[in-house]
């Protein structure tokens, strides 16, 4: 699922068998969107969205976040409202990743 500037990635939660699992955010920022500052920027604002927007992201599901060429200039409040108005869309998204079996954990390499 895409917005202006992020790309939406959700999957199940490998460890399923607890309930009420929280959601879990993950942040993917390259070096094509700025230097440290920048980078790091975005993903502060990419967590404390994710904080301020509890039901964002339902339970037991994981979501990637990838940051893309203009995320760098956003302020909070427009990340928030980007995110508000692609609430729908990640909402069934989420519900189609619950719905499917979580892939295995990849195995250690003897």
């Amino acid at each position: 699922m895409t917005t202006p500037h992020f790309v939406f990635l959700l999957a199940p939660t490998l460890v399923r068998a607890m309930p009420g699992v929280p959601a879990r955010i993950g942040i993917v920022v390259t070096r094509k969107l700025g230097n440290a500052v920048q980078r790091n920027r975005v993903k502060r604002l990419v967590r404390e969205c994710f904080r301020l927007s509890p039901g964002l992201v339902p339970d037991g599901v994981d979501c990637v976040v990838i940051a893309r060429d203009g995320a760098h200039e956003l302020t909070l409040a427009d990340v928030q409202r980007e995110w508000v108005s692609a609430r729908s869309s990640i909402e069934k998204r989420a519900d189609a990743a619950r719905a499917r079996e979580p892939a295995a954990a990849p195995r250690a390499r003897k």
